[in-house]
């Protein structure tokens, strides 16, 4: 049960430190501020894109590797697009 309160705390810390860095990059930027609600909206849905696509990377990865039988390199494809994509959003959810 330890576990799981301290992965809820991590959890929440780490959504809390995200809206911050967030609006310090903006704020870095000369970017008008945005509502905290908005900002905070804004990183729920950058999460959960961010989980769904992991998840989508991870599948595809392992479809490749052990059911197609891929090198690991042509294997790790989908990882490597799903980073650069992550980054995009994020300079995107910045700059916005």
């Amino acid at each position: 049960m330890s576990g799981f309160i301290g992965d809820l705390l991590e959890g929440i810390a780490s959504f809390v430190s995200d809206i911050w860095l967030l609006r310090r990059q903006r704020a870095g930027r000369n970017r008008p501020k945005n509502a905290v609600g908005k900002d905070a909206a804004d990183i729920a849905l950058f999460d959960i894109r961010v989980i769904g696509l992991s998840i989508l990377t991870l599948a595809v990865t392992a479809l490749m590797f052990f059911v197609l039988g891929l090198p690991l390199w042509t294997s790790l494809l989908p990882v490597a697009a799903g980073t650069i994509y992550v980054g995009y959003r994020w300079i995107a959810l910045a700059r916005a």
